[in-house]
Protein backbone atom coordinates (compact mmCIF):
# COMPACT_ATOMS: atom_id res chain seq x y z
CA UNK A 1 0.00 0.00 0.00
CA UNK A 2 1.42 3.62 -1.05
CA UNK A 3 -0.38 5.04 1.85
CA UNK A 4 2.00 4.46 5.04
CA UNK A 5 -1.32 4.66 7.72
CA UNK A 6 -3.17 1.77 5.81
CA UNK A 7 0.68 0.17 5.74
CA UNK A 8 0.92 0.43 9.55
CA UNK A 9 -2.73 -0.11 10.39
CA UNK A 10 -2.77 -3.73 8.20
CA UNK A 11 0.32 -4.43 9.94
CA UNK A 12 -0.36 -4.01 13.45
CA UNK A 13 -3.34 -6.07 12.60
CA UNK A 14 -1.37 -9.01 11.02
CA UNK A 15 1.62 -9.11 13.24
CA UNK A 16 -1.33 -9.11 16.28
CA UNK A 17 -2.88 -11.97 14.95
CA UNK A 18 0.88 -13.94 15.15
CA UNK A 19 1.48 -13.14 11.28
CA UNK A 20 4.75 -12.53 9.98
CA UNK A 21 4.77 -9.09 7.84
CA UNK A 22 6.74 -7.06 5.04
CA UNK A 23 5.84 -3.95 3.69
CA UNK A 24 6.11 -2.90 0.38
CA UNK A 25 5.40 0.79 -0.38
CA UNK A 26 4.77 0.34 -4.21
CA UNK A 27 4.51 -2.93 -6.67
CA UNK A 28 8.18 -2.35 -7.58
CA UNK A 29 9.20 -2.99 -3.84
CA UNK A 30 6.93 -5.65 -3.67
CA UNK A 31 8.78 -7.44 -7.30
CA UNK A 32 11.80 -7.02 -5.03
CA UNK A 33 10.99 -8.44 -1.59
CA UNK A 34 9.69 -11.46 -3.29
CA UNK A 35 12.80 -11.58 -5.29
CA UNK A 36 14.88 -12.16 -1.78
CA UNK A 37 12.34 -13.64 0.14
CA UNK A 38 9.73 -16.25 0.13
CA UNK A 39 6.10 -15.63 1.34
CA UNK A 40 3.10 -17.67 2.02
CA UNK A 41 1.15 -14.59 0.42
CA UNK A 42 0.49 -11.20 -0.59
CA UNK A 43 -1.47 -8.39 0.08
CA UNK A 44 -1.50 -5.89 -3.04
CA UNK A 45 -3.19 -2.93 -2.95
CA UNK A 46 -4.38 -2.19 -6.56
CA UNK A 47 -3.65 1.40 -6.62
CA UNK A 48 0.01 2.55 -6.10
CA UNK A 49 2.38 4.84 -7.84
CA UNK A 50 5.94 3.98 -9.71
CA UNK A 51 3.82 0.45 -10.57
CA UNK A 52 0.56 -0.68 -9.83
CA UNK A 53 -0.78 -4.00 -7.87
CA UNK A 54 -2.36 -5.07 -10.91
CA UNK A 55 1.01 -4.49 -13.09
CA UNK A 56 3.21 -6.08 -9.98
CA UNK A 57 0.26 -9.23 -9.94
CA UNK A 58 0.79 -9.82 -13.74
CA UNK A 59 4.89 -9.44 -13.28
CA UNK A 60 4.33 -12.04 -10.32
CA UNK A 61 2.10 -14.65 -12.10
CA UNK A 62 4.58 -14.36 -15.37
CA UNK A 63 7.37 -16.12 -12.47
CA UNK A 64 6.88 -20.09 -12.89
CA UNK A 65 7.64 -20.02 -8.82
CA UNK A 66 5.05 -17.81 -8.22
CA UNK A 67 1.66 -19.41 -9.94
CA UNK A 68 0.23 -20.84 -6.95
CA UNK A 69 1.31 -18.14 -4.39
CA UNK A 70 -2.24 -16.50 -3.15
CA UNK A 71 -2.23 -13.00 -3.87
CA UNK A 72 -5.13 -10.91 -2.26
CA UNK A 73 -6.17 -7.75 -3.69
CA UNK A 74 -6.76 -4.63 -0.66
CA UNK A 75 -8.50 -2.02 -2.42
CA UNK A 76 -10.88 0.87 -2.51
CA UNK A 77 -12.18 -0.03 -5.75
CA UNK A 78 -14.88 -2.55 -5.69
CA UNK A 79 -17.22 -1.86 -8.87
CA UNK A 80 -17.38 -5.29 -10.75
CA UNK A 81 -15.23 -3.89 -13.38
CA UNK A 82 -12.09 -3.23 -11.23
CA UNK A 83 -12.40 -6.64 -9.81
CA UNK A 84 -12.57 -8.63 -12.72
CA UNK A 85 -9.21 -6.77 -13.92
CA UNK A 86 -7.42 -8.36 -10.38
CA UNK A 87 -9.08 -11.23 -11.33
CA UNK A 88 -7.39 -11.47 -14.53
CA UNK A 89 -4.13 -10.32 -13.77
CA UNK A 90 -3.95 -13.09 -11.59
CA UNK A 91 -5.21 -11.97 -7.94
CA UNK A 92 -7.01 -15.11 -6.13
CA UNK A 93 -9.11 -12.48 -3.67
CA UNK A 94 -9.89 -8.78 -2.87
CA UNK A 95 -10.60 -7.38 0.62
CA UNK A 96 -12.25 -3.77 -0.10
CA UNK A 97 -11.12 -0.74 1.60
CA UNK A 98 -12.56 0.16 4.41
CA UNK A 99 -11.68 -3.64 5.65
CA UNK A 100 -12.15 -4.86 9.39
CA UNK A 101 -9.71 -7.24 11.00
CA UNK A 102 -12.03 -10.06 10.83
CA UNK A 103 -12.43 -9.63 6.63
CA UNK A 104 -8.34 -9.89 6.40
CA UNK A 105 -8.12 -12.87 8.81
CA UNK A 106 -10.88 -14.50 7.03
CA UNK A 107 -9.54 -13.77 3.74
CA UNK A 108 -6.42 -14.66 4.17
CA UNK A 109 -7.13 -17.70 6.04
CA UNK A 110 -9.12 -19.02 2.95
CA UNK A 111 -6.08 -18.71 1.06
CA UNK A 112 -2.72 -19.41 2.73
CA UNK A 113 -2.41 -22.61 4.24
Amino acid sequence: DDNEFNREIVFEYLTSGGINVETASDGQEALELLARNDFDGVLMDCQMPVMDGLEATSRIRAQERFKKLPIIALTANVMTCDLERAVAVGMNDYIAKPFNPETIFMTIAKWVN
